[in-house]
C-alpha cells in the first residue's frame, strides 16, 4: 500500500493501508508483532466448492492498476489476479511464484527460473512478458505507484529460454522482495503492457496469471472475477469472487449479519461486539505494526515554525486516544516505524532500545501554549485536518486531537473526505495532514518514504535525507536499524512528525467459510486460494 502518485523514480506510491485498517484487536499486552488472535478452530471441507466468495472491502477503487494507485485496495485486488515473480508466505518470508527457482550470490545480480505459465489471456508467459512487466512497473512516469521499490537497475534481460536475470547498480539486501505481487511487480503480457488504453479501467480490465480473471469493474460498486483454470497453483474453491466497495461500517456490518458477505475488512472497535455475536463469525485480528501519525508540511505556514509544530504534537493526548477512543485496542506511537517491523532481521530487544533513544513530544497542555507563545501566531490560528472515509478512527481522533488544541487557541477543523481524494492530497500543500501506513512486505518501513528523498511533505534536510538513503542501503539489519534510528531521531527533533498510535487489523470471516494462515500479509499472497470451506 505513498502518495499514491509518485513523480519520480524513488518517490513512494506507498502500499497505505487505506480500507484494511482496523483497530480492533490487540492491547498492548496482546500478541506478538506480526501475530493473530486466532479465534477458534472450524471444521473445514477442502472437497467442498462454493459458487461465489463475497467480499465486503471497507475502501473503494477508481482503478485497478496498482501502478498508479498505491491504495492498498488496489494491491488486494490485484492479487487475486496477477503475480509476481515471487510472492510472500504467511510470515513475509519469499516463496515461489511465476520463479519457481531464484539465486543471487552478491545481491547485485538476481537470476530467475520461469514456471510454464498462462495469462488471462490464454497466451503463455515468455521471458519477454516478464522484462516488458519488470520494466513497466519500475518505470516512474508509467507507474508512479510501484516505482519506489525498485533501486537503481544495471540491466533487465532474457539470459536463457526461461531465464531473466536482473542486474542492479549495487548490492540491496531487500531487493528480493520487491519482485513480488506485494511491493512492485505484476506480470503481464508485454502486449497487452502496449496496448492497453487504461490499465485497470472497466475497459481494460487486468490480465496476469493469478488464481482469478477479473471479468468486471464497477468503480464504487464492485469487482467480479471467475476461477482461473488455468492457474498454476493452488486453485481457489469458489468459482466466482465478488469483491464489494461498502465503505460505510453500518452499511458493512449489516451485510456480513444478512450472510451476503462471507468475509469482511475493518472491523471497527466500536462494532466489534456486534460483529462477534454473528452466528458463526469469528474474527481474524492481527498486529499490522501500522502507523498512524500526523505530518507537518514546513513549507506551509504557520507550520514553517517548529514551534508551532512542536505546540500541535504537545496538545496530543496519545494514551487517551488509544485507551479511551480505541479502547485499549492500539499502541502509542513514540516514533514512526513500529517496534514489531524495526525487530524483522534484529530483536524485539534490539527495536525496543532504538524507539527509547527518540525525542517525544509528550502530552502537556502548558508545554504547548509555552510553544505557540514562542510563535508568530501566539493567540493560535484556525487549520484543516482531513480524513479518509474508509478509516473512521482516524475521524474520532481528529475530534480528540481538534479538543485539545482548542484548549491552546488553535481551531482544527476535521472533515471526512473520500479516500480517493485523500490519498491524492499528499504534497498540496496542506499544512497538518494524517498519514497512515501499513508495511506490505517485511521489509519496506514507512520510514524509507516518509524520511527520503520524495517525502510527501517536501521537507529538504539533507542529514534526514542522506541518512534514510544510508539506511536503505545497508547490507546488514543492524546497520539499517541505526541508520533509520537516527534519520528518525533527527525527524522528530525538528517535529516533522507527530506519532500518534500503531494500529492493529481485524477481519470479520462468516460461518461458510475459514482462512489458512492467517496474517498481516494474508492479503498479499494468492489470498483467495487460501480460503477454505466449512464443512
Amino acid at each position: 500500500m505513498s502518495t499514491t502518485r509518485r513523480r519520480t523514480r524513488g518517490a513512494l506510491a506507498t502500499t497505505l493501508a487505506l480500507g484494511l485498517l482496523a483497530l480492533a484487536a490487540c492491547a498492548p499486552s496482546g500478541p506478538a508483532p506480526g501475530s493473530t488472535t486466532t479465534p477458534a478452530p472450524v471444521t473445514t471441507d477442502a472437497s467442498k466448492e462454493l459458487d461465489q466468495l463475497t467480499v465486503g472491502l471497507a475502501a473503494s477503487a477508481e482503478t485497478l492498476d496498482v501502478s498508479t494507485s498505491g491504495l492498498m485496495v488496489a494491491y488486494t485486488i490485484a492479487a487475486v489476479a496477477q503475480e509476481g515473480l515471487v510472492t510472500i508466505d504467511d510470515t513475509g518470508a519469499i516463496v515461489p511464484a511465476l520463479a519457481e527457482t531464484w539465486k543471487t550470490d552478491d545481491n547485485t545480480s538476481f537470476v530467475y527460473t520461469l514456471r510454464d505459465a498462462t495469462f488471462s489471456d490464454g497466451t503463455p508467459v515468455t521471458t519477454d512478458d516478464v522484462v516488458a512487466s519488470i520494466n513497466h512497473y519500475r518505470d516512474a512516469e508509467k507507474a508512479p505507484s510501484t516505482a519506489y521499490y525498485w533501486p537503481a537497475v544495471k540491466s533487465v534481460e532474457a539470459t536463457g529460454e526461461r531465464e531473466v536475470t536482473i542486474t542492479l547498480e549495487a548490492p540491496s539486501a531487500t531487493f528480493a522482495w520487491t519482485p513480488s505481487a506485494a511491493a512492485g511487480l505484476f506480470v503481464a503480457p508485454k502486449k497487452w503492457l502496449e496496448s492497453a488504453g487504461t490499465i485497470g479501467s472497466p475497459t481494460d480490465l487486468l490480465v496476469g496469471t493469478g488464481p482469478y480473471t477479473i471479468t468486471e469493474f464497477v468503480p464504487g460498486s464492485h469487482v467480479a472475477a471467475e476461477r482461473n483454470e488455468k492457474y498454476w497453483g493452488s486453485k481457489g474453491r469458489a468459482k466466482t469472487l465478488r469483491l464489494d466497495f461498502i465503505t460505510d461500517d453500518s452499511t458493512r456490518l449489516l451485510a456480513f449479519q444478512d450472510g451476503s458477505l462471507d468475509i469482511a475488512f475493518n472491523v471497527p472497535v466500536d462494532q466489534a461486539d456486534q460483529w462477534s455475536k454473528v452466528e458463526g463469525a469469528r474474527l481474524e485480528t492481527v498486529d499490522d505494526n501500522s502507523w498512524q501519525g500526523l505530518m507537518f508540511n514546513p513549507a506551509t505556514k504557520p507550520f514553517d515554525e517548529p514551534e508551532v509544530r512542536r505546540a500541535v504534537a504537545h496538545a496530543i493526548d496519545r494514551d487517551a486516544i488509544t485507551t479511551g477512543l480505541l479502547k485499549g485496542k492500539a499502541t502509542p506511537a513514540t516514533g514512526i516505524t513500529a517496534p514489531g517491523q524495526l525487530a524483522i532481521g534484529t530483536s524485539a530487544a534490539d527495536a525496543e532500545a532504538a524507539v527509547a533513544q527518540l525525542p517525544v513530544a509528550a502530552f502537556d497542555l502548558d508545554a504547548a501554549r509555552a510553544e505557540l507563545a514562542k510563535s508568530s501566531v501566539p493567540s493560535g490560528f484556525t487549520t484543516t485536518l482531513a480524513y479518509p472515509d474508509s478509516i473512521p478512527a482516524l475521524g474520532r481522533a481528529s475530534l480528540a486531537i481538534a479538543e485539545q488544541l482548542k484548549q491552546i487557541g488553535i481551531t482544527l477543523e476535521v472533515k471526512q473526505i473520500p479516500v480517493s481524494e485523500w490519498s491524492n492530497s499528499f504534497g498540496n500543500g496542506e499544512g497538518v495532514q494524517w498519514m497512515s501506513y501499513t508495511p506490505p512486505v517485511p521489509t519496506d518501513w514507512p520510514t524509507d518514504w516518509l524520511l527520503g528523498e520524495y517525502n510527501p511533505e517536501g521537507f529538504t534536510d539533507t542529514k534526514i535525507i542522506g541518512l534514510q538513503a544510508e539506511s536503505a542501503a545497508a547490507t546488514t539489519p543492524a546497520e539499517r536499524l541505526a541508520k533509520v534510528t537516527e534519520a528518525t531521531k533527527l525527524a522528530l527533533e525538528q517535529q516533522l512528525f507527530a506519532p500518534v498510535y500503531w494500529g492493529t487489523s481485524t477481519t470479520a470471516v462468516g460461518k461458510r467459510v475459514a482462512t489458512e494462515g492467517f496474517s498481516q500479509y494474508f492479503f498479499q499472497t494468492p489470498w483467495p486460494t487460501r480460503v477454505v470451506p466449512t464443512a
